[in-house]
């Protein structure tokens, strides 16, 4: 399974973060989100910054779905939910994007005078996930409970394996 690193620079010097580092801050709970983050931002720094490491501080996003696992990535990655720079808009109308539970899985990342939003494969975020997650997220230890853990983790492992040229769709948005 590839391991994904982002650099963003800081006010003194560049990070390095990887999906571990959100992990450690989201919480094990929230695997599935920290795998689709570190893409996510992977994948739209290159984009809106592909010379040198985004500043973290100039970093603007609206997230078509809001649950703490996307935020705590997004606040870890830019400080941008402390910040104010994080707008919270669940999106119910995407006509292409995953639905999931109370949003869409659409991200709209604006760096300087640059702005794309991605949304991931519908493929990878089906009624499957859908059913799992509502049925099993909040739930403790079971044999069941156990089973949704294994589906999180093969859903971690896809994430991460899944091709680059097919992960996301771009589009550039007029700032």
């Amino acid at each position: 399974m590839q391991e994904y690193v982002v650099q963003i620079q800081d006010q003194d010097g560049v990070i390095e973060i990887t999906r571990q580092d959100l992990l450690n801050y989201t919480g094990y709970g929230n695997v599935i989100a920290a795998a689709l983050m570190i893409r996510v931002c992977r994948h739209a720094f290159q984009l809106l910054s592909p010379d040198e490491p985004v500043n973290r501080r100039e970093l603007y996003w609206a997230l078509g779905f809001c649950g703490p696992g996307i935020l705590d990535c997004v606040e870890l990655v830019s400080h941008a939910v402390r910040e104010g720079r994080c707008l919270q808009k669940p999106i119910l109308n995407h006509p292409h994007a995953p639905a999931s539970l109370g949003g869409q899985f659409v991200f709209d990342v604006m760096y300087r005078d640059r702005a794309v939003r991605l949304w991931p494969a519908k493929d990878l975020f089906d009624d499957e996930f859908r059913q799992q997650v509502s049925t099993w997220q909040e739930q403790d230890g079971s044999d069941a409970r156990q089973a949704f853990l294994d589906y999180k983790e093969r859903k971690v492992k896809e994430i991460l394996s899944y091709p680059e040229e097919n992960l996301f769709t771009v589009e550039w948005l007029q700032k």
